[in-house]
């Protein structure tokens, strides 16, 4: 047996519930272990979890009817020091920035201070206009929507293995540098990072297909700035941290000394975990570049839900339609669900669909870490799953099995 299995057999459980409202700013307060059954299934759930996928650490919080009414973390935040997982471990969240940012944009909207048919231009003059569409320009829609034709992270090696002459090896190789120093530069601004891709040629027309884009939510974190006329992390903190309460939610600064910051994995098919690949997520902030925890995800979840931020009309807008082509009555959702699609992906939301209903949320990978965000408004549930590891696939499987767990436990579901 490894020392990491070990590790993970023989850590403590820590494990706390709250019962807080999602009005509170206050920190989530631990409490001792209840002995209901439902919690510790949760438990032995998560147990069986570290031990079948060899992730390092899991932090799962849940609320239910606008309260958080489960917080708990197993596993280890650092294996090198034997630092274990709390319910104060920051991870990053990756792409489930982007349902913060569309969020935050949608709240702009609705205030009037952002047009999302507007050409983006109009509030961020730095992403030049592209040449020969100008009848179809970039809206903020559009880059909602991952429909704006900005491309997302290119495949260097595919592109050299398919030029043909010297010339066009030597102008990929200079965009594949540039665009690889980024990801391991210090920002500090989100207009900066535009540089590194903005003269690039779009994959198509604007408006006519669609393609998840990580860039693309960097252009619109400009056009939110442009729009409000202050900075995105301000924006940020005033539309959505603050309101909400969520206090462990802080931009993965690579330099900043960051209490309780979760180290980064990286989980191979065989349970083998070695440390995360370097990367500096400065660049991609409004896309993927915060550090939160699961608390602090389900208080998100939950106000987002309730209306705080936008009004019902567009919560349901931003979820986006339900893939028609899916058989609902036999279609069970795999961990490839996990993937952002066009057909299940709304405003900045994405839609798990299913015989048994549908959640909504968002899920992420990044180098260091995976994440599953989910709510099933008509239960008035919200689950949050984050871990330390990219490889980490149990986002639909282990959701699932909290889903069953809180529905037998008599929970209205």
């Amino acid at each position: 047996m490894s020392i990491f299995n070990k590790t993970v057999i023989h850590c403590a459980l820590i494990f706390a519930t709250t019962s807080l409202s999602l009005s509170s700013a206050h920190a989530v307060q631990t409490k001792p272990a209840q002995t209901k059954a439902w919690q510790d299934k949760i438990n032995a759930a998560a147990a069986k979890e570290l031990k079948q996928t060899g992730t390092p650490s899991l932090q799962i919080a849940i609320g239910y009817k606008g309260e958080v009414i489960f917080s708990g973390a197993y596993g280890m935040a650092d294996l090198e020091n034997q630092v274990a997982a709390t319910v104060q471990t920051k991870y990053r969240i990756a792409s489930v920035s982007k349902w913060l940012t569309a969020t935050a944009a949608m709240t702009l909207a609705e205030q009037g201070q952002l047009d999302l048919d507007k050409p983006i231009q109009t509030y961020c003059p730095q992403f030049p206009e592209k040449g020969g569409i100008k009848s179809h320009p970039i809206t903020s829609r559009q880059l909602l929507t991952h429909t704006s034709g900005i491309r997302h992270y290119a495949n260097y090696h595919a592109q050299l293995e398919a030029a043909t002459t010297d010339k066009a090896r030597a102008e990929i190789e200079r965009r594949r540098d540039r665009d690889y120093l980024g990801r391991y530069s210090r920002y500090t601004d989100v207009v900066t990072p535009l540089d590194n891709f903005k003269d690039d040629a779009l994959l198509f027309t604007p408006g006519t297909d669609w393609k998840y884009t990580s860039y693309g939510y960097r252009v619109l974190a400009c056009v939110m700035e442009g729009a409000a006329g202050k900075p995105y992390r301000t924006i940020m903190q005033d539309v959505i941290f603050s309101p909400t309460g969520m206090t462990s939610t802080v931009d993965d600064d690579a330099w900043a000394i960051i209490p309780h910051r979760a180290a980064g994995y990286r989980l191979n098919q065989d349970k083998d975990v070695r440390r995360a690949d370097m990367r500096d997520v400065s660049e991609n902030l409004p896309a993927g570049g915060h550090l939160s925890s699961a608390t602090d995800m389900v208080r998100f979840a939950q106000a987002f839900d309730r209306g705080v931020f936008v009004p019902a009309k567009t919560v349901q807008m931003m979820r986006g339609p339900l893939n028609k082509d899916v058989p609902q009555q036999n279609a069970k959702r795999t961990w490839r669900d996990a993937i952002p699609s066009g057909a299940k992906y709304g405003y900045g939301v994405m839609s798990f669909p299913d015989s048994k209903g549908t959640w909504f949320g968002h899920d992420g990978r990044q180098a260091g870490s995976a994440s599953m965000v989910i709510s099933i408004p008509q239960q008035q549930l919200s689950i949050a799953i984050l871990t330390n590891a990219k490889g980490w696939r149990g986002y639909i499987s282990l959701t699932e099995q909290l889903v069953d767990i809180m529905s037998d436990a008599g929970f209205n579901l």
